[in-house]
């Protein structure tokens, strides 16, 4: 037998319909507050917290992505079976384990909670990088009063009970296959993951959210609407390709280019910056790194800054201006090429960073917030607009 006494910030006890003596406990309490050392016995999954997927839980964890402290309503938690949840007060109750109990369901969470914790004890995080403090709470779900007959059936039911991911559906029905086949010969072929448990740096989804920031038949250049959804929902972005799969296709002609351009933003932006005599104090809207560095793999280089996704979209995407249709062919191509796109980012990077850096101050250094602003969208596209207007009429 163990026990574990945990704080909670609310408890609710529901009686089970079908077994008289069963129970579902429902907790809330905050990551620093859950006990290290539960047992595991019932759960027949090794964590593996290496895989992209978890790592990105990780970032929420840390208030790295997503809007700070909402993990709890993004996560579904940790299930425990146990013998016994015995209220100590209305702000603790202990769990009493017997042989065979223990975490059912979310041994992933747990073990990121743990790497979490350790990460914030060492000092190498305690607020986020807007000054939010790291206050995450998780949800546990414990079951008492059940027959140790039924601990496997229950395992076995919520682990494979896991819905399979849209993404994995439709590589099944290569959906994808244009893009595999375009980027196979790549050396960051291997970065991206088309389905399910694939271990890559990205996954489909942002691969078709890049393509939705140059979507020029859904978001038309001499119209207001920009693709916000590319950064705020991946999977409306992912939705829309699966409806207009042409649509995308037809962005075939700059699809490596889009990925060049992304990581040459996100490396040279802060960059750019500081050359241009940037206001000094840490940027909100760039990540840095302490030890080790940042893989740009689109562009084979590394740096210890990059910018956020929440301002590295908006201004990836007002480059979509450059993108237009040939007259006479009706395929997709760059005003110019190429070549004439990132030139374009050489003389204007600097005055996008310096809207990013007024918008981010506007919005109380906020990242995400960058990211969901329609105006900033707006803004940095005209930008764009008016940059490659006055070098075409020079």
């Amino acid at each position: 037998m163990s026990s574990f006494k945990v704080p909670v910030r609310s408890i609710r006890r529901i009686p089970d319909p079908i077994f008289p003596h069963c129970e579902r406990h429902l907790l809330t309490c905050a990551i620093g507050d859950v006990p290290m050392g539960l047992p595991t016995d019932p759960n027949p999954r090794v964590p593996n917290p290496d895989r992209p997927i978890y790592r990105r839980v990780l970032k929420h964890l840390l208030n790295e992505e997503g809007t700070p402290n909402t993990f709890h309503l993004k996560n579904k938690g940790i299930t425990l079976i146990a013998e016994q949840v015995k209220k100590i007060d209305d702000n603790n109750v202990e769990l009493i384990f017997e042989q065979g109990q223990g975490i059912v369901d979310g041994r992933h969470t747990y073990e990121l909670i743990g790497e979490a914790l350790k990460i914030i004890a060492d000092g190498e995080r305690s607020a986020d990088d807007n000054g939010d403090a790291i206050a995450q709470f998780v949800k546990l779900e414990v079951l008492t009063g059940l027959v140790p007959e039924l601990y496997p059936e229950i395992a076995g039911g919520l682990n494979t009970a896991v819905q399979v991911q849209e993404a994995s559906l439709m590589h099944l029905q290569k959906q994808f296959s244009w893009i595999e086949n375009d980027l196979r010969c790549k050396p960051y072929a291997r970065e991206i993951a088309y389905r399910e448990g694939e271990d890559a740096e990205y996954d489909i989804r942002e691969i078709v959210g890049l393509l939705d920031l140059f979507n020029i038949f859904d978001f038309p250049n001499d119209q207001s609407e920009h693709p916000i959804r590319a950064y705020t929902s991946k999977a409306q972005a992912l939705t829309s390709y699966r409806h207009k799969p042409e649509q995308y296709e037809r962005l075939r002609p700059i699809l490596k280019d889009i990925l060049t351009l992304h990581d040459t933003i996100a490396l040279e932006g802060p960059v750019k910056h500081t050359a241009a005599g940037g206001r000094g104090g840490k940027l909100a809207f760039v990540e840095t790194r302490k030890r080790g560095k940042y893989t740009f793999h689109f562009i084979d280089k590394e740096s210890d800054r990059r910018l956020f996704d929440g301002a590295l979209y908006p201004m990836l995407a007002a480059f979509r201006w450059m993108v237009e249709i040939d007259a006479k062919t009706g395929k997709v191509g760059w005003r110019g090429g190429f070549a004439n796109v990132l030139k374009l980012w050489d003389s204007v990077g600097a005055e996008l960073m310096k809207a990013t850096q007024n918008t981010s101050d506007e919005l109380g250094r906020k990242p995400h917030a960058i990211g969901r602003s329609r105006n900033h969208w707006a803004n940095l596209h005209k930008t764009v607009a008016t940059a490659d207007l006055m070098r075409r009429t020079a």
